[in-house]
């Protein structure tokens, strides 16, 4: 292990950085140990009960509103569908780009080295992740939630003008805010077990991603000069500000008989979601902050996205602390 500093507006940063080959050499023993195929580790005749969440009540976007008191049970539990199909959309779109960017970077590295072989192995979970949202989905008799036209154009040069820094802090923040609602959701028995087995299935493959895209991003804000690490950094947070409400698209609303635009303003301005929101930022938010990539102008970005959270912030008590 070596260390770098890494020169910011808030003073100096000190950046451990492990050896790139056994980092991978792990990953890859890890995957060879615990990976799954959802084609057959999924039991996908099991029944959806009526009467159970799709994802815990507190993460939904309407949960402590108004809208919500007034809602039934059904309802409830129709907008927790609806909300997670929406996720999952989210979710396979930015897996295919970082399936984009990760063939890019091989493209650009050793094939021989362990590294790049890691990178090759997390491509081929992220396969599997996206066929086993898709899948999924289709089990709930709902269509996917496309993004709109200005992502889905921005999405076909993914892969081919990705920076490898802005590529691995965009894979690390989708990852993080994913894993901390899917952490909850995989040992909540008011949900679906068929989304607690998926959650389970997409949180231990994702952890191995997590702490790649961790270690490969620190060593590219070491090796990346400061005025680029600040504008790549900037765009980052640009990211994180238009991710929140890509999450949950206002279609949902209407789908259990609110008005879309009514409710998307009542979720936006509720304190609880904010919180929600802050709660599953902060794991990569506070590691961005650590290695110097909220700084500046960035920051200034971050603070006005409301997703900025230090450990004195207040987590939700439904929540669990991270």
């Amino acid at each position: 292990m070596t260390t770098t500093l890494v020169r910011c507006a808030d003073g100096d940063h000190t950046v451990e950085l492990r050896d790139r080959e056994r980092v991978a050499e792990r990953l890859i023993k890890a995957s060879t140990k615990k990976s799954y195929n959802p084609e057959v580790d999924v039991d996908w005749d099991a029944p959806l009960d009526p009467d159970l969440f799709y994802l815990p009540p507190e993460t939904l976007s309407l949960y402590e509103t108004p809208l919500w008191d007034r809602m039934t049970h059904e309802q409830r539990v129709e907008l927790s569908r609806h909300e997670l199909v929406s996720m999952l959309s989210f979710g396979i779109w930015s897996e295919l780009m970082l399936m984009k960017g990760l063939l890019g970077h091989v493209y650009r590295g050793d094939p021989t080295s362990r590294h790049i072989a890691y990178a090759l192995t997390e491509t081929a979970d992220e396969c599997r992740h996206s066929t086993m949202f898709g899948r999924f989905i289709g089990k709930t008799g709902l269509r996917p939630y496309r993004m709109a036209w200005p992502e889905f154009q921005l999405g076909k040069l993914a892969g081919f003008i990705d920076p490898p820094m802005a590529m691995f802090a965009a894979v690390l923040l989708v990852e993080e805010v994913t894993d901390a609602v899917q952490r909850v959701t995989m040992t909540d028995e008011r949900v679906q077990p068929l989304v607690r087995t998926i959650s389970r299935i997409h949180v231990a493959e994702e952890a191995r991603h997590i702490s790649y895209a961790r270690e490969e991003l620190k060593r590219q804000v070491a090796s990346t000069p400061r005025p680029l690490r600040r504008a790549q950094a900037s765009g980052i947070a640009g990211v994180g500000f238009r991710m929140a409400p890509r999450l949950t698209r206002p279609a949902v609303y209407g789908a259990v008989g609110l008005d879309p635009r009514t409710a998307y303003r009542v979720a936006k301005s509720s304190a609880h979601r904010q919180a929600t929101l802050r709660w599953a930022f902060r794991r990569a938010t506070g590691f961005l902050t650590d290695i110097g990539m909220i700084e500046g102008p960035s920051a200034r970005i971050w603070h006005r996205t409301g997703m900025l959270s230090t450990p004195e912030t207040p987590v939700p008590s439904s929540l669990p602390h991270r």
